[in-house]
């Protein structure tokens, strides 16, 4: 999979996303820190909206091989980009909560957020990771099987769309914790 991304492109795609969160806390300046968790997140979250609401339905109203020869770059970048980025928002997060106190007395709201980041890892490495690699696999293979590459793109699409709202939940629980609940 590296290969077809381009190994460049994979290895600033599993480190970049995995230092940050280190040199963040590291400088121990929250303002750095949270720096960090917004880029990172927002790059989450952007990456979620634009594969749940734009890429997954124009991949289903492509031809079988413009289909196969668009997702033969997408799906291996997205692969090896978005569990590091997903790890990266996470250990920011718990890296930015330690580092403004709110681990020694967590409120609700930041029990929330734990839980959903941890329901959007179980998603990410889970199901979405086993439809990605399908995909790839499909793509890869000498004789692709355009119906079980539709079906896992839909499914994936189907996914990302409960990723989508999980996210929305957890900013709605950072809201939380800003204001106190």
């Amino acid at each position: 999979m590296a290969d077809a991304a381009s190994r460049p492109f994979a290895v600033g795609a599993i480190a970049v996303p995995l230092l940050l969160p280190v040199v963040g806390y590291l400088s121990g300046d929250v303002r750095a820190m949270f720096t960090v968790h917004l880029f990172l997140g927002a790059f989450w979250f952007g990456t979620a909206v634009l594969g749940a609401v734009v890429l997954g339905p124009v991949m289903g109203s492509l031809s079988e091989e413009a289909n196969v020869e668009f997702a033969s770059g997408f799906v291996p970048r997205m692969n090896l980009l978005m569990e590091p980025i997903s790890l990266g928002v996470v250990g920011s997060g718990i890296g930015l909560a330690s580092m403004m106190g709110l681990l020694s007395s967590p409120s609700p709201s930041l029990w929330a957020a734990l839980v959903l980041a941890a329901a959007l890892l179980v998603l990410g490495f889970g199901p979405l990771h086993a439809f990605t690699s399908g995909m790839f696999d499909e793509i890869a293979a000498d004789d692709t099987d355009h119906e079980r590459l539709a079906e896992l793109n839909e499914k994936y699409g189907m996914l990302s769309m409960v990723e989508l709202l999980l996210m929305i939940a957890i900013l709605g629980t950072m809201s939380g914790i800003r204001w106190g609940f």
